[in-house]
């Protein structure tokens, strides 16, 4: 099985308050996600978030292929 991030799609946004909003896409050839994406380091920073969002769909002229549309939010920890 493969899974991974597109890190291109990656987004990380705080508000006043610190908390972050994270989105960001992962391609994978299985139906279901193998990884718990709610404990990531992403630049340096470690995050503990929730997952609020996720959308599965099919690519389109793959046979097998998903895009999961996944949206968080959490803090990091410095």
């Amino acid at each position: 099985m493969v899974e991974f991030i597109d890190c291109g799609s990656l987004s990380i946004t705080y508000d006043a308050t610190g908390k972050a909003s994270i989105s960001f896409s992962v391609l994978t050839d299985n139906d279901k996600l193998t990884d718990d994406y709610t404990d990531k380091e992403w630049g340096s920073i470690r995050f503990d978030c929730v997952i609020t969002n996720v959308m599965q769909r099919p690519i389109i002229g793959s046979k097998k292929w998903f895009e999961w549309s996944i949206q968080m939010e959490g803090v990091g920890n410095y």
